[in-house]
Formats: C-alpha cells, sequence, structure tokens
C-alpha cells in the first residue's frame, strides 16, 4: 500500500523512530522476495485480502477487476464432468446412480444426450452445495487435484467478497452489475443483484 499510496506511505515513515526495522521491511515492498505480494494473473484466495486492500486504500477498482477475472476461469469441474459422461467405460447405469446427486445440487445433466447444459458453473456450483452440506467432494464421481480445490476456493472467495463488499460500497456494487452483463464465466451471473440486501 505504501507503494501505491502517498498518505500510507508517510503514515509507515511517521513510524520509523518506533520501530525502525519494521518500516524500512515494509518500506523495502516488491525489493524483498518474503514481502505478501499479489502477483499476475488470477490471484489465489490468501491474495484477495490484498486485492481488498488496494481497493480499500486507493478506491482503484482496479483491484476488483482482478477480482471478478477470477469467475472467468476456465470451469475444470464442468470440463470434468462432460468428459466423464462422454467416457465410454463407464455404462449408461452406471452415470445414472449419480442423478440423485446432480438433481440435489441442481446441477443441469441431461443424460439423453450425455452433457450438461445450462449456463452454470461447476466449480463454483459445488463450492456451494459442498458448503450447504449438500455435497461431499468423494461423492463427485470425478477426482479433482489440490490445485483444482484451490481454483473452486477461489472461485468460491471472489463471488462471496464482491457480493458482501457491494453492500457497503456502491462502485463495487455497480461495477459487479456491470461486469455480470459482460462476456466471461458463467459465475457472473451471481453478481447481478450485488449490493442488494
Amino acid at each position: 500500500m505504501a507503494m501505491v499510496s502517498a498518505e500510507v506511505r508517510s503514515g509507515i515513515e511517521a513510524l520509523h523512530p518506533v520501530k525502525p526495522r519494521v518500516v524500512e521491511r515494509i518500506l523495502k515492498g516488491f525489493d524483498d522476495p518474503e514481502f505478501p505480494r499479489v502477483g499476475d494473473g488470477p490471484p489465489a484466495p490468501e491474495e484477495m485480502d490484498l486485492l481488498w486492500l488496494e481497493f480499500f486504500v486507493t478506491g482503484s477498482l482496479s483491484p476488483v477487476r482482478r477480482i471478478i477475472g477470477v469467475l472467468d476461469e476456465p470451469d475444470v469441474v464442468r470440463a470434468k464432468l462432460t468428459a466423464w459422461l462422454r467416457e465410454t467405460g463407464t455404462s449408461f447405469f452406471g452415470k445414472w446412480k449419480f442423478a440423485p446427486l446432480f438433481a440435489r445440487c441442481a446441477f443441469p445433466v441431461q443424460f439423453d444426450t450425455m452433457s450438461i447444459g445450462g449456463p452454470m458453473d461447476l466449480e463454483l456450483g459445488v463450492a456451494l452445495c459442498a458448503r450447504a452440506g449438500k455435497l461431499k467432494f468423494a461423492e463427485l464421481p470425478v477426482s479433482l487435484s489440490q490445485n483444482e480445490f484451490v481454483r473452486i476456493a477461489a472461485k468460491s472467495a471472489s463471488v462471496w467478497s464482491l457480493r458482501s463488499n457491494a453492500l457497503r460500497h456502491p462502485l463495487v456494487a455497480q461495477l459487479c452489475r456491470e461486469e455480470a452483463t459482460k462476456p466471461g464465466g458463467a459465475a457472473r451471473t451471481h453478481l447481478r443483484d450485488a449490493g442488494e440486501a
């Protein structure tokens, strides 16, 4: 924040007589490889707070747009379920036994065409169903890697933080509503009514 806000930097510099080593380390910023920062590309769940902090300090919507960008990441769960539906190794009845799970989670799986309909982001759907106690990851007919779980957590955290902050910040609410109408990932639909109680 000291790198993007003169006010923050002067406030930190004022603490130099009290905590010189801490202040010097903070002011090193990106020169220090151990200093917490948000890298390029989609932010990881633990980087979301740093992006929100940047927005709160600067008022810039750029970090909020990066958080929204997470919603455009490819839907790995949809891709894996689609591949599973089309594979020939599992019989029709072997696949059909998952129908109650898909119905419980409102996943638009269509067994007649062995496809998935609708614009639903299944990564976000999995996260929301798991949080609501409707799904255990082990129940899915496909396995997910640790990195894929992190991606699912990032999408879920993005939607939650965007909707939560839209309630308190009209700029965030307006941006979310605008971005919900733009082309991108299906998870953007969760931003349509952001800022409404």
